[in-house]
């Protein structure tokens, strides 16, 4: 029977695991939240911009 680390190496899941390590560094998380909430902001902003116009278009319109 071989040992797990055997399989791991054999499998290349070590390799992959490797990669995966990088996202555990200090504030990676911190900036893809910072980058979430940014563009959740100009979302909201453009949502908003674009009921005004719809609003003001209707009662020029009217």
């Amino acid at each position: 029977m071989k040992s797990t680390e055997g399989a791991f190496q054999e499998s290349g899941l070590e390799l992959a695991l490797q990669e995966l390590e990088t996202l555990e560094a200090p504030g990676f998380w911190t900036g893809v939240s910072t980058g979430f909430k940014a563009t959740a902001a100009v979302v909201s902003v453009a949502g908003a911009s674009a009921a005004a116009y719809t609003a003001i278009s209707a009662v020029v319109t009217t």
